[in-house]
């Protein structure tokens, strides 16, 4: 529990360099308190670093009580050994102790981003065939993609000249502030993702929470990443609240992600634009047959608009959270979701499903026994996969990385 506690904060050395500090503001308030006699701006100066000095220690027993809460079911959940005969566990080139999750391929499907080092951003290579599973050290893409903030959920087009990916680093006149990543991750975070789930709230003008941010490779080197509320002709994805898990249609014309802004029905609701004549449409709610009073996200849709596979949890499902589909009827409405099965879902966490480009190699992440770490990456041939049937339809991620 400690560590996926840890872990579910991205919790690192700035976090341990802000609790020395905290340790030591508050024995020279203790110091100071005891002398006595000092003017009222010591005192006020005093109370102030006190108060400084509790925070951290405040948020962390917020971080353990939210981790308590929101714990991956494999954690305490005996695993189901038929589910691990049937998928694969990419092995230890990728997978670690750490997080290892929501891959992304190049076109030619042998360049795979992927979150790594439980809040980072990495990138391996193919050697041989996938059967032989012989991948690349992974390497941790350094500054500006990978920083001391949260950087998770990368997607990479099909040159692999354009990353997109989520982070809680500051946005305008802050961004760039390393020095705040202590700070972001372990005083903000938790108290306004609670605040936004439970309360429909944001606090700091949702200091602390994620959007998704994009940067460009230009010489072998990537840019400093940006809002995408900076950049022209990309999607009304952020706001206040938390906004992640972007992808988007075959055509490039639909956008979807996971949103924790007012006019959902739960915590992380699907949202979704279309976009019509040059401009993206006003963001909108995919329904009720998605969405739900729990939390949604990491929404793909398929290459032919049909389908949408969401990761989620229902009470019918195998165990914490599961992937399903929901399909588009004729008025373009999504239908209630299908577990996609056994092979897949399993007792623990199953999420975030991706495709290899030849459409060959079904992959997700999973908290399931004999893995390696708190999530790794597992993968299956889309033949395996005994639930609904459109599972044998390739993702759209993709196609997408062939049209933006």
């Amino acid at each position: 529990m400690i560590d996926y506690a840890f872990h579910s904060v991205g919790f690192g050395l700035g976090d341990l360099l802000l609790f020395a500090f905290s340790i030591f503001a508050g024995a020279w308030a203790v110091r100071t308190w005891k002398r006595g006699g000092q003017s009222r701006t010591v005192r006020f100066l005093r109370g102030g670093i006190a108060l400084l000095a509790i925070v951290p220690f405040v948020m962390l027993g917020l971080s353990f009580l939210a981790a308590k809460i929101n714990a991956p079911a494999a954690l305490t959940t005996p695993s189901t050994p038929n589910i691990q005969k049937m998928a694969m566990n990419m092995g230890s080139s990728i997978n670690a102790q750490f997080r290892e999750s929501e891959p992304s391929f190049t076109a030619d499907g042998r360049i795979m981003y992927f979150n790594c080092y439980d809040a980072d951003i990495c990138v391996s290579h193919l050697v041989g065939t996938w059967e032989n599973g012989t991948w690349s050290q992974p390497e941790r893409i350094g500054p500006p993609i990978s920083t001391g903030y949260f950087e998770v959920e990368p997607l990479i087009n099909a040159a692999g000249d354009k990353l997109y990916f989520q982070s809680n680093r500051p946005a305008g006149y802050l961004t760039g502030n390393l020095l705040l990543s202590p700070f972001v991750t372990s005083s903000f975070f938790i108290p306004n993702y609670l605040a936004e789930t439970k309360f429909g709230v944001s606090l700091f003008d949702g200091f602390g929470m994620g959007d998704v941010w994009v940067s460009y490779k230009v010489n072998n080197v990537w840019s400093e990443p940006k809002n995408l509320s900076d950049v022209s002709g990309e999607p009304p994805v952020n706001t206040a609240f938390h906004d992640h898990c972007l992808s988007f249609s075959a055509d490039g014309n639909e956008a979807f992600w996971t949103s924790t802004r007012p006019g959902g029905f739960g915590g992380n609701d699907i949202w979704t634009s279309r976009l019509l004549d040059g401009k993206w449409t006003e963001p909108e709610n995919v329904g009720a047959n998605v969405n739900s009073a729990g939390d949604e996200h990491h929404s793909i849709p398929g290459p032919d608009g049909k389908f949408l596979y969401v990761t989620t949890t229902r009470d019918e499902g195998y165990g914490g959270e599961d992937i399903y589909v929901s399909t588009r009827n004729a008025k373009g409405e999504w239908g209630p979701l299908a577990n996609l099965g056994p092979v897949v879902n399993g007792p623990g966490d199953d999420r975030c499903l991706a495709w290899t480009p030849d459409n060959k190699i079904f992959l997700f992440d999973s908290t399931r026994g004999a893995g390696r770490g708190s999530l790794d990456i597992w993968w299956v041939y889309p033949s395996q996969i005994t639930g609904h049937t459109s599972t044998a339809i390739p993702s759209a991620t993709i196609v997408l990385a062939r049209t933006r």
